[in-house]
Parts: structure tokens; C-alpha cells; sequence
């Protein structure tokens, strides 16, 4: 039998890390859970993937051998991906004024040259989550299995691989 407190205490959790924002970059990435259109738009963030019918999946909650699966399709696609996002930066909005031209032009030579390098997709943050995920750790260094942040005096002891979060 489960005790209203501690289904009051996920509900406060599930609430607390909907309006948590992961991320800046990634509507996905603030709580809402919303699809992206490719797959290429989860590589610098570590907490989600999408798979092919578009849901959503904390990495924390996927087994060892999923990670592993989505891992090897990643590293296949990484010619792939690095011309998408390649093609993407050159064809991004246009910025105003000098100051914001040189600063995406910039940025833009930062990304092709980084994409251009065999091997650089392992570098990206979700493959780093992956690969730490495929050892049996939590996807976020520093964090558990739950979400919370490693911290003295926390006790995780009930905390585990492929837990869900509700």
C-alpha cells in the first residue's frame, strides 16, 4: 500500500521538474517534452532522446543496451549529421548589423570546421550521456538516476538505473 505522502512527493517532483529549465537551446529541454524535428537537434544536450514515432525518453530511463543501440546509430550518421547541421548553419537566419555578422560568421566557421574532423560527433554532449549511460552511470555527471544533483546529505539509496520519474 502506498502512502499519500510519498505520492504527494512525486507529484511535487514531476512539477517541480516540469517548469525546471534543462536547457536555453532545446524547447525540449523546458519541461514541455516537445518533439524536435530531427534527431541532430538533441547532440548538445545530455537529458533526452526522441526516437523514430517521436517520443520522448529520459536517457536515465533507458537500459544499457538501448543507449548502446541508439549510440551505434548515431556514430553510422555522423558523416550524415555533420553535413545537416553544416548545411543548417549556412542557410540559418541572416543577423543585423556588422558586430552580429561577425559573430555568426564566426560561429559558423567554428561549426564547419569542427564538423569536418572524423570522430567529432563523439564529442557532442548526448554521446558523452550515452556512453556514460552504457557503463550503468546517470546520463548528467554529477546527478542520480532521479534527477537530483549528487549532493552530501541527499540518499539516493532507493534511486536506480531505468527509473521513472512521475
Amino acid at each position: 500500500m502506498r502512502s499519500t505522502s510519498l505520492d504527494r512527493g512525486r507529484a511535487e517532483r514531476r512539477a517541480q521538474l516540469e517548469e525546471q529549465q534543462f536547457d536555453d537551446h532545446f524547447e525540449i529541454l523546458r519541461g514541455r517534452r516537445q518533439p524536435v524535428d530531427h534527431w541532430s537537434e538533441l547532440l548538445f544536450q545530455e537529458i533526452w532522446w526522441q526516437d523514430a514515432e517521436r517520443n520522448i525518453h529520459r536517457l536515465d530511463e533507458l537500459d544499457e543496451m538501448r543507449c548502446s543501440r541508439i549510440y551505434g546509430f548515431v556514430a553510422r550518421l555522423e558523416d550524415e549529421t555533420g553535413t545537416l547541421l553544416a548545411w543548417q548553419a549556412t542557410h540559418g537566419p541572416e543577423p543585423s548589423g556588422d558586430v552580429a555578422f561577425d559573430a555568426y560568421d564566426r560561429g559558423q566557421g567554428q561549426l564547419l570546421e569542427w564538423v569536418s574532423r572524423r570522430g567529432w560527433i563523439h564529442e557532442t554532449e548526448l554521446m558523452q550521456a550515452l556512453r556514460r549511460r552504457m557503463r550503468g552511470l546517470p546520463a548528467v555527471e554529477g546527478t542520480c538516476f532521479c534527477g537530483y544533483p549528487v549532493a552530501e546529505g541527499w540518499d539516493h539509496s532507493a534511486c536506480h538505473a531505468g527509473m521513472e520519474i512521475a
